[in-house]
């Protein structure tokens, strides 16, 4: 039943078995709205079936590729031989630590370097054709330990870095006569390297004293043969502490800064000679 007038409708409800009657007044705009009340609760049902739909897609997808991974990498550990691949790895870690050897050594010379290799493994933006760990890949990778120790011995002996770390205040090449402040021009044979007088000057490379004394405009005056046609100069020191004949490690204390012979102040003038030629010590100062 309807009032008109009213903003309410009045509903009754019969048991007919019961006799018993009920009745309920609703407002007559949610009589009207039922069949928008219906919309929208079949769309709230429509909506969370397609998200449950979709989570169980991507639950099952997960799994589904969760389990190929298993199948791949069991696939994979069945074509690895694990002696041969500890060997590798036993390989490696001795090439890493000669590496890191050589890495300490220029250091200590003072040589810029490259950054040097990580042992972490990176799964990320990495790639590359499968080759199976066999002997000649085992070969391969001895092969360049031997030589990465080969090439720590004779980097010894090979004059890189600095027998000083101080400002440079004189390359290599042509330069004004410090003589007379920079008037007239001269060659400049090596580096001069400024200090305080006692401070120590260290071989550049392994190698035997070959001069230990006064030399001209050098004053006292050490010179270092090495091998592979090297030798090195090293001017103007205050104190020497090394003889001819000596064996010298690199990094030995050879002598003490100073500004003896044709000098305008303490500096250790440094000289680089391979096969009887003069070089730049600039170009032993850096590994590319």
């Amino acid at each position: 039943m309807k009032n008109n007038k009213s903003k309410y409708s009045t509903i009754i409800i019969t048991d007919k078995n019961s006799l018993e009657t009920k009745i309920f007044s609703v407002k007559n705009k949610h009589i009207k709205n039922i069949f928008l009340y219906k919309k929208i609760l079949l769309l709230s049902i429509f909506t969370i079936f397609c998200l449950v739909a979709g989570l169980v897609s991507y639950i099952s997808y997960v799994y589904y590729q969760k389990q190929d991974l298993h199948v791949k990498i069991a696939d994979l550990e069945s074509k690895l031989d694990t002696k041969k691949l500890n060997d590798m790895i036993i390989n490696l870690n001795e090439a890493e630590k000669s590496l890191l050897k050589i890495e300490r050594y220029l250091k200590d010379r003072q040589v810029k370097t490259l950054p040097t290799s990580t042992t972490n493994y990176n799964v990320d933006n990495v790639g590359g054709e499968y080759y199976p760990v066999n002997d000649s890949n085992l070969n391969l990778i001895e092969n360049k330990k031997k030589r990465i120790s080969d090439i720590y011995k004779k980097i010894q002996f090979i004059p890189i870095g600095l027998p000083h770390v101080g400002r440079i205040t004189s390359n290599f090449g042509v330069r004004g006569n410090p003589m007379k402040k920079g008037r007239g021009s001269e060659f400049h044979p090596g580096l001069d390297i400024a200090g305080t007088i006692g401070d120590p000057i260290h071989a550049t490379a392994n190698g035997v004293v070959t001069f230990a004394s006064v030399r001209g405009g050098y004053g006292n005056c050490v010179m270092i043969k090495h091998h592979f046609g090297y030798e090195t100069l090293y001017g103007h020191m205050s104190k020497i502490l090394v003889k001819e004949g000596q064996v010298v490690n690199a990094g030995d204390v050879i002598g003490e800064l100073g500004s003896t012979g044709r000098s305008t102040g303490p500096h250790v003038h440094y000289e680089i000679i391979l096969n009887k030629e003069k070089e730049n010590p600039n170009n032993y100062l850096h590994v590319n």
